[in-house]
């Protein structure tokens, strides 16, 4: 099924291959707990709305998700306005497994 974060998820899955991206999921612990995408960091959003920022560079290509695409389209504004250039709300876990993303 389409959402309007299909083409992002899939783009995320090509470049996790890769290496060339990272992943950061924003969703709570307990979420995170009971199965998150493969390879990602996880920052809850609440840290950032802290404050508190990830340690990637800058420049770096990265995607955000959580359940749905709400809290990464927060997450994203956060991580622009504090100077990433390279960042894309990929949408929630379920895109990602729908766009053949593994999921640990």
């Amino acid at each position: 099924m389409e959402t309007p974060f299909t083409q992002a998820a899939q783009d995320a899955v090509t470049v996790a291959k890769d290496g060339s991206a990272v992943i950061v999921d924003v969703r709570r612990d307990y979420e995170w707990t009971a199965g998150h995408t493969k390879g990602a960091i996880h920052w809850e959003l609440a840290r950032l709305e802290k404050g508190e920022l990830p340690d990637i560079p800058k420049d770096a290509k990265v995607f955000v998700h959580c359940m749905a695409g709400g809290r990464a389209a927060q997450a994203k504004e956060i991580l622009e306005a504090n100077g990433w250039t390279s960042v894309v709300n990929m949408g929630g876990l379920s895109d990602w497994q729908s766009a053949g993303g593994e999921v640990e």
